[in-house]
């Protein structure tokens, strides 16, 4: 959130609590579970806005995007967990039963849920970046995460980071409760808006499109 203060020191503050609120009721909003789709989209719409340099209210535009993606973020989450649920609950089997056969499927399974882990990474920022069905978004989160190599490993990056810094560093896990959740996001939404910005030119320009055929028509 870019603010108007004079003292660059009082502008990161500012920015900095609006960021520890923003996490705090992203927290509070996954606490039912099943709202956690939901909640994702809605803090990957905030930070996205933030990576391109579309500053405002950070909480009020949360909650805002909250409601207004409630359901497709619900059904993306629903989909996506059932899937992991079958994915850990074979790799968990196959690994205890030993032998050849086992190694391989569990070899797959691991594959899989790698494939998951960036699948489900994707899917929310599409959600709040773009409108399509469920089945549309979960397809073309599969797409990007194959056809974007070098940013799904800036992801990749970002997740080992923080997960190292949690690990050896104790402090880290209090800064994940005030503001880690928000922050991963603003970092990661940088990588998505390079991502993103194809297929937003192309939809801009088919928006272009029918506004000048409309037009057209009405002066016809």
């Amino acid at each position: 959130m870019k603010t108007t203060l004079a003292n660059p020191v009082l502008d990161f503050i500012n920015t900095l609590c609006n960021f520890v609120v923003l996490n705090l009721v992203f927290l509070i909003s996954c606490l039912p579970v099943v709202t956690i789709g939901t909640a994702l989209s809605s803090l990957y719409y905030v930070t996205l806005r933030e990576a391109r340099g579309e500053y405002g209210y950070l909480v009020r535009t949360y909650i805002k995007e909250f409601r207004k993606n409630l359901k497709s973020g619900t059904a993306a989450f629903a989909v996506l967990f059932v899937i992991g649920a079958v994915i850990l609950f074979n790799l968990a089997f196959w690994f205890n039963l030993g032998g050849i056969p086992a190694a391989v499927i569990t070899g797959l399974m691991t594959v899989g849920a790698i494939v998951w882990l960036f699948t489900f990474t994707y899917t929310f920022p599409l959600i709040a970046r773009f409108n399509n069905s469920t089945k549309q978004t979960l397809i073309n989160a599969f797409c990007l995460m194959m056809s974007n190599v070098k940013a799904t490993l800036a992801l990749l990056l970002i997740y080992a980071m923080v997960l190292f810094l949690c690990v050896f560093l104790a402090p880290m896990k209090l800064m994940m409760v005030l503001f880690g959740f928000a922050f991963i996001a603003y970092c990661q939404s940088f990588v998505f808006k390079k991502v993103f910005e194809p297929y937003e030119k192309e939809l801009e320009k088919a928006e272009e499109q029918k506004r000048e055929e409309a037009a057209l028509n009405i002066s016809l």
